[in-house]
């Protein structure tokens, strides 16, 4: 099953069919992010969209990822992920090697609750917890 980084050209080719995987992580926490901003950042290059299919299926998952320069490291941060079965060891490899080739340390995503232990499962270490208030 490959793995492809979408260029924002094809942007309005494959946006039908990942807009409603992706759209399933952002109605897990409406307030953070639209489905709008998420194409408009796609679109203009702030994000990636990386998609991945099924021989005779077609593109069955999706996710988004930015790029976050630090001083000491390169930080390749999932900001969603949608599909069935996306979480594979496979497509896991293969996305990190590609977060690798774009010069990437470290891999990292936001989550809370129960998808936690999923992605220990998948070999993520918990190593924070964020905190926050309203301003």
């Amino acid at each position: 099953m490959p793995l492809y980084q979408i260029p924002p050209a094809h942007l309005p080719t494959v946006w039908p069919v990942v807009a409603p995987m992706l759209q399933k992580a952002v109605d897990l926490e409406p307030e953070v992010i639209t489905i709008e901003h998420v194409e408009y950042q796609i679109r203009t290059g702030q994000m990636y969209l990386l998609a991945w299919e099924e021989p005779e299926v077609g593109i069955t998952g999706a996710a988004t990822v930015k790029i976050v320069d630090h001083p000491m490291e390169r930080v390749a941060h999932v900001t969603l992920m949608g599909g069935k079965g996306i979480v594979r060891a496979h497509v896991f490899t293969e996305a990190m090697n590609w977060m690798r080739s774009l010069g990437a340390t470290k891999a990292e995503c936001r989550t809370k609750g129960t998808l936690v232990g999923m992605y220990e499962k998948m070999g993520l270490e918990n190593t924070h917890q964020i905190m926050q208030v309203k301003l």
